[in-house]
């Protein structure tokens, strides 16, 4: 009887752990999509502006963010990016910019973004619905 129940514990853990991992795998997945990009514009304009340009061509502090999903980073030839940008070999995916828009100095150290990072994960999410919309059709 004991090894009865050690068995369909074992199961029962075994599916919970399988179920657990499938989750973890759809939560990575579901980071990085299902933003909205008018709130994400609304943080961009509180936040993301005040350094970041979403025009072609137009940099601030920081770079350009026009067309910036789907680009290397430090493509642009006209921004001064600081030598830990230009040798990290990110492309801007929405998964990169959800990880980096989080701590950008934890994740690369020394670069030139000195800003505490986005927190909430719906925040980076509907930001990086925003930055999708910025390219031309």
């Amino acid at each position: 009887m004991p090894e009865r129940w050690l068995r369909i514990g074992f199961s029962v853990g075994a599916l919970l752990f399988a179920d657990l991992a499938q989750g973890s795998a759809q939560t990575a997945d579901e980071t990085v999509t299902g933003g909205s990009a008018r709130d994400g514009r609304a943080i961009f304009l509180n936040i993301c502006h005040t350094c970041h340009s979403s025009q072609p061509g137009v940099n601030r502090i920081g770079p350009s963010l026009y067309g910036v999903v789907g680009r290397k980073a430090a493509s642009l030839p006209d921004y001064p990016y600081s030598d830990v940008m230009r040798n990290s070999g990110f492309v801007w995916t929405p998964q990169q910019i959800f990880t980096y828009i989080a701590n950008p100095q934890q994740v690369l150290p020394g670069v030139k973004m000195h800003y505490a990072g986005l927190t909430r994960a719906s925040d980076r999410r509907d930001v990086i619905a925003y930055l999708e919309t910025l390219h031309q059709p």
